[in-house]
């Protein structure tokens, strides 16, 4: 699982900065020897690492156990010790002592129970060596209205409820057809985003094609083409026409809702586009994956919303409907059928 590092001021989607980098904690050199030690001291050898999902539900229980560090002195790991500390609490847990053959330094905690952004520290020492550090930042989510994410549901819209897990779904009617207003999020295909279950309820889950024609349930369907140019075309001014595998110019507006995530706006602003979620669409910019030595990379989240139609262009291909952050139009590509990850929005038949 990826670790992130959030930045207040441009929050959004948390997956835009990178954390898990193993920082050494540095002891600035002295001008002067220091009497009683001018030794130099070592690094312990290797990175400090521990597994931490970006998003994680209130009051959930975690252990963190941490690996890759050896002792230089006796080449073994068991010499090693650890301690972890939390933004959520000031107290310094030391789960293991350098000089404690047992143990492997493991963290117990468990979330806090408000959502919001958090972050859990491992340190490692030995004696003579600087220590070394790794910081993981997540998200407490949760899925009620306007808790984790705001300005999307209004809660006096239509529910419908998945009678295969018992998932409930925002609904919308236009043009004459009713669309789900939330991405899908049935387990039983599609990756969670970032890897992070919790978020599912959320952001929806991500699915291949090949999984996203069957995902839906009974009484939905994965929207063809042509109901996307039938969507868009109520979007824009009479008499204008769209046609299939082409753009729907100027309409994009329309679909997208002026979300926030923890406070802060998901869709960036552009002068191009007007946010008005006219269809009720309110789609968020999840982004996509690919898949890459069997494992998904998360890719453009914050600029992009994307999504699986019907329509499939030969053995290899199918056709995906897209919005990018700075143009006001919905866009069209063609993607892998088994390698590429979407959301999927269903359509009542």
């Amino acid at each position: 699982m990826r670790y992130l590092y959030f930045q207040p001021k441009k929050m959004k989607i948390k997956s835009i900065v990178l954390i898990g980098i193993t920082a050494t904690l540095l002891a600035l050199p002295s001008c002067k020897k220091d009497k009683e030690d001018s030794s130099t001291k070592e690094y312990l050898s290797g990175t400090l690492s521990f597994s931490m999902p970006s998003y994680v539900q209130k009051g959930e229980e975690f252990t963190l156990t941490p690996s890759g560090l050896k002792n230089p002195g006796t080449g073994s790991a068991q010499d090693v010790g650890y301690y972890w500390t939390t933004t959520f609490s000031s107290e310094k847990d030391t789960t293991k002592l350098d000089t404690d053959p047992n143990g492997d330094g493991s963290f117990k905690f468990t979330t806090p129970s408000k959502v919001g952004e958090f972050s859990v520290s491992c340190i490692a020492f030995a004696s003579n060596y600087y220590t070394t550090s790794n910081t993981a930042a997540f998200c407490v989510v949760d899925p009620a209205i306007d808790s984790t994410i705001s300005g999307v549901y209004s809660g006096k819209e239509e529910i419908f409820i998945d009678p295969r897990d018992g998932n409930s779904y925002y609904t919308t009617t236009f043009g004459g057809k009713t669309w789900m207003k939330n991405n899908l999020y049935y387990s039983k295909s599609g990756i969670s985003y970032d890897s992070s279950s919790a978020v599912d309820p959320i952001f929806g889950r991500m699915y291949t094609w090949h999984d996203a024609m069957s995902a839906c349930p009974e009484g939905w369907h994965l929207p063809s083409e042509a109901e996307y140019v039938a969507l868009a075309t109520e979007l824009a001014p009479e008499g204008t026409k769209f046609s299939e595998k082409a753009n729907f110019n100027g309409v994009a507006g329309g679909m997208m809702v002026n979300a926030k995530l923890l406070g802060s706006r998901m869709w960036e602003y552009w002068p191009q586009v007007t946010i008005t979620n006219k269809s009720g669409f309110s789609a968020l910019p999840i982004g996509y994956a690919t898949l890459t030595a069997d494992n998904p990379k998360f890719t453009g989240e914050n600029n992009y919303a994307m999504f699986w139609t019907s329509d499939s262009e030969d053995d290899e291909m199918a056709l995906c409907r897209y919005i990018y952050v700075k143009q006001n139009d919905v866009l069209v590509r063609k993607a892998d059928k088994g390698s590429f990850f979407a959301s999927v929005r269903c359509v009542k038949d």
